[in-house]
């Protein structure tokens, strides 16, 4: 089938200006997006890892604090009752040496127990006759070991985030025995930690402005505060806090997050395609399982941040060859129409001479190659009009 050279320089530039843009949609475009993955996914891992890293050293020093007081050795001589023992307390207690003592360490509580349970000292008074023989965290540093509850829920009233005294505050427990010269276990350190400070240690890194990080425990609930807390407070989704109080699963379905289901299986991983989090937004994330203690650090970031500026790039190179495109088809036209004429109108001519009109002379002036070709075609109708 003919096709005219009008046609032909029309897909020829056509396919000159989708050339590059094909190249960029299937070759520059999936490796910056692959790059960019790569970027976030990394910058995830590094939150990650870095906020189980603090919470370890963290855990680790509240341990070490807890096993620093069972070895102070007033604390040993105030479980041991004897005439010169209380003498000596009696005048340790006109310095408010333990008071100086808890202020050392800056834990919200700090209770010592005998071996029979009984709170002897403690830095709240109310502590101080108490039994917490029953406590698994009593009974776990009376067979000699350090022991860490799980962040859980406060039985009796403590101190909240707002200051107001109530149960049911996030609190964890760390014990450890009190031995004697013997090394036999005479009673029990146990402090009480306050958990905001995980909380602190979670909000100072930044991820981007929808980025964030938190704790989650075995079930699934949060053990941090979220960034967005506000919002789920409007939502009624949570009253005072997030802390123990939301699941980290869907709104609509309430089933676990996919970050939080995977990390729940006690490994590390990653996801670079996107998920839907406990608002139901999409997200990037990654998530690191910390098996010492039971928890795991989900780090996240809404995919319209995380992809959104190649996201721009793409409908902005889109929009772009787009218009050049349109300029293109027009530029084609125009000019394959002016290429063409002269070359169609020569043809018919020839045509006209073939047929046996050898008077027909072809009207174009130009010193290029149609012109020249014009010249040709008269001075081959001119001999056959002379033969």
């Amino acid at each position: 089938m003919f096709k005219p050279t009008k046609t032909k320089l029309s897909i020829f530039f056509l396919i000159l200006t989708f050339l590059p843009l094909v190249i960029m949609r299937l070759v520059v475009y999936p490796a910056t997006f692959h790059t960019l993955k790569a970027e976030i996914i990394k910058n995830l891992n590094v939150a990650a890892h870095k906020q189980a890293e603090l919470i370890s050293q963290w855990m680790e020093k509240c341990t070490a604090d807890a096993q620093r007081i069972a070895n102070n050795p007033f604390i040993l001589l105030s479980l041991q009752s004897n005439p010169e023992n209380s003498e000596f307390l009696k005048n340790l207690d006109n310095v408010k040496y333990f008071g100086y003592l808890w202020k050392e360490y800056g834990h919200k509580e700090v209770f010592i127990a005998d071996r029979e349970g009984v709170v002897r000292i403690a830095s709240r008074k109310e502590l101080i006759g108490t039994n917490i023989s029953g406590k698994d965290f009593f009974r776990s540093a009376l067979t000699g070991a350090l022991f860490a509850t799980n962040i859980i829920p406060s039985e009796a009233p403590i101190e909240s985030e707002s200051g107001i005294r109530e149960a049911g505050v996030p609190t964890m427990l760390v014990s450890a025995p009190i031995r004697d010269k013997s090394n036999a276990v005479t009673g029990t350190v146990t402090l009480r930690i306050d958990v905001s400070e995980i909380n602190t240690m979670m909000q100072n890194i930044h991820i981007g402005k929808t980025g964030e990080t938190y704790l989650v425990n075995g079930y699934g609930y949060m053990l941090t505060e979220s960034r967005f807390a506000d919002d789920l407070k409007k939502q009624q989704r949570i009253d005072k806090r997030t802390a123990l109080a939301l699941r980290v699963a869907h709104p609509q379905t309430s089933i676990l997050t996919k970050g939080v289901s995977e990390c729940l299986k006690g490994s590390d991983g990653f996801d670079a395609d996107g998920y839907l989090d406990y608002r139901g937004v999409n997200v990037l994330g990654f998530w690191h399982w910390m098996a010492d203690y039971g928890w795991g650090v989900i780090a996240e970031i809404d995919v319209d941040e995380g992809y959104g500026p190649l996201y721009q790039l793409r409908n902005s190179m889109m929009s772009v060859f787009g218009l050049v495109s349109v300029g293109v088809i027009i530029v084609a036209f125009f000019l394959g129409k002016k290429i063409s004429a002269p070359i169609h109108y020569i043809s018919e001519t020839a045509k006209k001479i073939s047929e046996g009109s050898y008077s027909t002379r072809v009207v174009y002036q130009s010193d290029d190659e149609v012109g020249k070709l014009a010249s040709a075609i008269n001075k081959m109708a001119e001999d056959l009009e002379n033969s």
